[in-house]
This record gives structure tokens, C-alpha cells and sequence, in this order.
């Protein structure tokens, strides 16, 4: 099995109600740029949408996940940030990212099952939405995302080589003009 992750290179500023911090695509690999957004403002906020590089992988896909990079600034907080994968065709609602605890920690969200191809691998998008759910507001901050894609290399079929042929046929030749005896060496030979 190979194990392919990469951090998200892109962002479109399809939607940007969050604050972002620092450079964009605000998810990369530092620890300076991130985007936050408050749950005290009763609304529901998008941010996205980030794509990924396209995978050099090909064969069996046994696994796809995103990785998000988060914090909250509240542990009791009502905050709940939900991810949404383009897969080619249409949005389709991840689930709640979680849990989101308050110093940064990594958060995994198995899309396999939305992700399945190796095209819809190359050409997804991925976007959160911010929700208030309660009374108890809190800041979530994000500051890494990254595609984690597990799958088994494609394997070319074996060639037999123009000598091991040739020996093949020798062998085959010889244990037909000398007998019987000569063909329990050759399948002895050829077993091995």
C-alpha cells in the first residue's frame, strides 16, 4: 500500500465570510495563516473552497481522507463547523467537524465513499460551513487542510523474458526426444 498526502494549494474565494488570516490558500503547511470565525454572530458562514494538486497514484483506492488542522477557543462552546466535498457532480454534506478541542489538534473525515475515483480525487473541492447551535459562542480556527489518499499501486503484468522463453523451449524439445525420464526433470524445473 502507498499513502499519498498533500496539503491544499488552491483557493477560489468561492465563499469567504470567515476572517482570513495571512496568505492565501490560508491552509497550507505554516503556522501563520489560517482563517477563524465566530459562532456569537448567529449566522451561518462558508468558506471555500480549497482544491488539492492532483494525485500522482493510480490502482486501487482502499481509502480517502481530509485532515483539518483546528482549535476552538471555548471548550463548552456551540460552534459546529460542517465540510462539504465537491465530487464532479455536486456538494455533498461530509459531516460535523469534530471533535474540535481548544489547542490545535488534527481532525480526520473519512470521504471515501464520496471520493471513489481517482477523478473525483483530482477535481475535488472542499468548503465549511460555520453554525451556532446553542448559547455558549466560541471562535473556531482552522489552519491546516490536507488529502490523505491510500490505495494499492497498479501492477504491470509479468513479461516473460525472450531467454527464459528460449530456455523454456530447449528443455521442452529435449525432454521430448530423450524420454519419459527426461520429462520429470522438466517439471521439476519448471516448478521452481
Amino acid at each position: 500500500m502507498t499513502v499519498e498526502e498533500v496539503y491544499t494549494n488552491s483557493f477560489d474565494s468561492t465563499y469567504v465570510a470567515w476572517f482570513e488570516i495571512g496568505n492565501t490558500p490560508y491552509l497550507q503547511d505554516t503556522n501563520t495563516d489560517y482563517i477563524q470565525e465566530d459562532s456569537a454572530r448567529l449566522v451561518t458562514y462558508k468558506e471555500g473552497c480549497w482544491s488539492f494538486p492532483n494525485s500522482a497514484g493510480s490502482g486501487t483506492i482502499n481509502s480517502v481522507k481530509l485532515r483539518f488542522e483546528a482549535m476552538r477557543s471555548n471548550a463548552g462552546g456551540d460552534a459546529v463547523v460542517a465540510v462539504y466535498v465537491w465530487d464532479g457532480t455536486s456538494w455533498i454534506a461530509i459531516g460535523n467537524l469534530a471533535p474540535i478541542s481548544t489547542s490545535y489538534a488534527w481532525v480526520e473525515m473519512d470521504v471515501s465513499s464520496t471520493l471513489n475515483t481517482w477523478a473525483k480525487i483530482n477535481g475535488a473541492k472542499v468548503y465549511v460551513l460555520l453554525g451556532r447551535y446553542g448559547v455558549q459562542s466560541d471562535t473556531v480556527y482552522i489552519r491546516r487542510l490536507t488529502r490523505k489518499v491510500d490505495y494499492t499501486e497498479a501492477v504491470a503484468p509479468a513479461m516473460v523474458g525472450e531467454g527464459n522463453v528460449y530456455i523454456l523451449v530447449l528443455l521442452m524439445s529435449y525432454c521430448e526426444i530423450y524420454g519419459k525420464k527426461r520429462k520429470k526433470i522438466f517439471s521439476a524445473l519448471v516448478r521452481s
